[in-house]
């Protein structure tokens, strides 16, 4: 599938104020979002790979239950199969993906997972996983918002001042840990300058990108999640990728609602919920 059938495929949901959102039944990946004036809010790279078992470079990957790097395949599973759709109404949609005999191989639980997006003033995507079988399980999630900005080097992150981060482009010199290196965000604004992979532990509800898409700022609100990732793969990075053209790291910047600091333990017949709300600013 290409760039192009991909988003002419997409779920399109419309707002009467203008704003419009796609969302793929791959991934029940959001691969769009459009502002009130027409403006594109998030990044898909022209060159994303889009077959079965590939992920969707760009837009809001949804990232269960496995947050980096582990015994799972990186990032979770559910980001490369198909979900089914329970509903879809003109400014929303909801999709569903559950365990089967492919994915307890990999991982030995019985759950289900649900994302309800939903496009009013602001997009709202709400995760909701659930325990289905007979014992507990531990997980980690994301929301892996890769969002348009008009050039990295003149946006900046606000709101995670005085927030303990790992930094994982630095690995500690004596740990097992792939965490990276403890360091604390000093300055108000954070700002990137080549490669950058943070895991900020806690934080503020809300975070917002300045200077995003001309003046205009992004932001984020989330509940339910707990931390947040800054991730940019810088020129040299982007070039490795293999789907994404080495200067679109100037276009993109990933800032993430994520639960990966304290994985969460659900217990049988038990539900999770993490949200995120975008607005423009």
């Amino acid at each position: 599938m290409t760039y192009s059938s991909l988003l002419d495929t997409a779920f399109l949901l419309e707002h009467p104020a203008g704003s419009t959102v796609r969302v793929a039944h791959h991934g029940a990946h959001v691969v769009s979002w459009t502002d009130t004036t027409g403006r594109e809010r998030l990044y898909l790279s022209r060159e994303t790979h889009t077959g079965p078992s590939a992920s969707i470079r760009g837009g809001i990957p949804v990232i269960f239950p496995q947050f980096g790097v582990g015994p799972l395949p990186k990032h979770g599973f559910v980001r490369t199969r198909d979900w089914s759709v329970i509903a879809h109404r003109p400014a929303s949609v909801s999709l569903r993906i559950s365990d089967d005999e492919t994915s307890r191989a990999l991982w030995p639980h019985r759950w289900t997972l649900e994302l309800h997006v939903e496009l009013g003033e602001a997009l709202t995507v709400r995760m909701v996983a659930r325990n289905t079988g007979d014992s507990p399980f531990d997980f980690t999630a994301a929301l892996h918002n890769y969002f348009l900005v008009d050039d990295v080097a003149t946006a900046a992150v606000r709101g995670l001042a005085s927030v303990p981060y790992h930094d994982k482009t630095k690995p500690a010199m004596i740990t097992s840990s792939t965490r990276g290196v403890t360091s604390v965000q000093r300055d108000e604004l954070l700002t990137v300058d080549g490669e950058m992979d943070r895991v900020y532990v806690g934080g503020p509800r809300s975070v917002a990108i300045e200077n995003a898409v001309g003046s205009s700022a992004t932001q984020i609100t989330a509940d339910g999640f707990g931390d947040w990732v800054v991730w940019n793969p810088g020129r040299e990075g982007a070039g490795a990728l293999g789907d994404m053209p080495a200067d679109d790291y100037r276009r993109m910047l990933c800032v993430e609602a994520a639960r990966v600091e304290s994985p969460v333990r659900l217990e049988p017949n038990a539900e999770w919920t993490g949200v995120e709300t975008l607005t423009v600013t």
